[in-house]
């Protein structure tokens, strides 16, 4: 026998699972969109966010949607502006540069501490009034029912369930919202290691940042303040090891041998941490009244920076899909949710993929071609102005 409709006041509009960057941020976006709802978020840390040690690069499209939402005045004074983008192949003449101005931009991005973005979102969710923030609340399963989706969770070691339209799953790489559905992931391993230090320079960054392609993997130079820079370099598993095991002094020689002096001399190397570098893809972004985001649906390579800039069109998206629906968790809804971002996914998964392939590949055709594009990238102004407006996350 079907179960009776559950009464509405009891039946939680949207659920999100997971109160990090993007999942914050989902949470405004779905609250101001939706001042009727009450949008509840599940957050397993208990006194406010986790400690993010990352630096993250802000696309100008997200710096868009954070002036919209108030929050971007509350941490601009702690970001780092990106105004020029320096592309290089390391020993080869293939060069392009990108520079705001020609944009007609004050900047291509923004370079700040995951850690301050992600305590502005959250206050900004305790400051609204239609969002519940479940604190220490760590999601176990959930079970699709007829109008609505049954969510398992625990606050302090108590069991607890609600009933919601939709469940969001924007819990990261490690979902438990994806595995309790059942929804399978495809990865990609490129046989590397990403290397991510913070380094202090001889000379001021001067809104510099950096992507240079070498012979063991590309490495990018990111300017957090004024002589300070993010590094992500990617090694092989083998070079990776002994770079982590090396001192300061040996660490930092390796690292100016690859990079050169155009940013000046390396002084300083601190917080050094690696992980592998492996592209992941949700075989299906959706599944009955539930809906994956950011890097529970997937996980890219940082070659162009773009992973927290996905999460964030995956939130926009969403919202504007949840803008007018009556049920939150229709499949017409979530169906062209998936329908929507499968472009998106396509075009920044098949550019971050071909610049790894190519730019990792010391074979003579592909050394060749890669210095052409870079030049042609140069000299075609089209073609420059499109790739630029990919790297800001602008789609058209």
């Amino acid at each position: 026998m079907a179960a009776a409709p559950r009464p509405a006041d009891t039946l939680k509009p949207i659920v999100i699972a997971g109160g990090g960057l993007v999942g914050a941020l989902t949470a405004l976006l779905v609250a101001r969109q939706r001042p009727d709802w009450t949008v509840t978020v599940l957050e397993p840390q208990a006194s406010g966010p986790a400690q993010d040690k990352r630096t993250i690069a802000l696309a100008a499209a997200t710096i868009d949607v954070l002036q919209q939402l108030q929050v971007w005045p509350e941490v601009a004074s702690a970001a780092c502006a990106i105004e020029h983008i320096h592309v290089s192949d390391r020993g080869h003449l293939g060069m392009t540069q990108l520079h705001a101005e020609q944009q007609g931009v004050p900047a291509l991005g923004y370079v700040i501490a995951a850690a301050q973005l992600n305590q502005a979102l959250y206050q900004a969710c305790l400051a609204q009034a239609n969002i519940e923030w479940l604190a220490g609340a760590w999601f176990s399963h959930s079970q699709p029912e007829q109008d609505s989706i049954a969510v398992h969770y625990q606050v302090a070691d108590q069991p607890h369930v609600c009933h919601a339209q939709l469940l969001v799953g924007a819990d990261g790489s490690r979902s438990q919202v994806r595995s309790s559905a059942g929804i399978q992931m495809q990865q990609t391993d490129y046989q590397q290691v990403g290397i991510i230090a913070m380094l202090e320079l001889s000379e001021p960054m001067q809104g510099w940042a950096y992507e240079r392609f070498t012979d063991t993997g590309p490495l990018a130079l990111l300017p957090v303040s004024d002589q300070v820079a993010s590094l992500v370099w990617s090694l092989r598993p083998a070079e990776a090891e002994q770079m982590m095991a090396a001192s300061d002094d040996e660490f930092m020689a390796k690292c100016q041998q690859a990079f050169g002096y155009r940013a000046g001399r390396l002084r300083k190397v601190w917080d050094r941490v690696q992980y592998p570098l492996q592209l992941h893809l949700a075989e299906q972004h959706i599944a009955q009244r539930l809906v994956l985001i950011g890097n529970a649906s997937h996980t890219l390579h940082p070659i162009a920076g773009q992973g927290f800039n996905l999460g964030v069109r995956d939130a926009i998206s969403l919202s504007q899909q949840l803008a007018t629906a009556a049920d939150a968790g229709q499949y017409r809804v979530l169906a062209s949710y998936q329908r929507e971002r499968q472009s998106d996914y396509k075009a920044i998964i098949g550019l971050t993929d071909s610049l790894v392939r190519g730019f990792s590949n010391q074979l003579l055709p592909l050394v060749i071609g890669r210095n052409i594009a870079l030049s042609a990238l140069a000299w075609l102004l089209p073609l420059k102005q499109q790739f630029a407006r990919k790297t800001m996350g602008y789609r058209n």
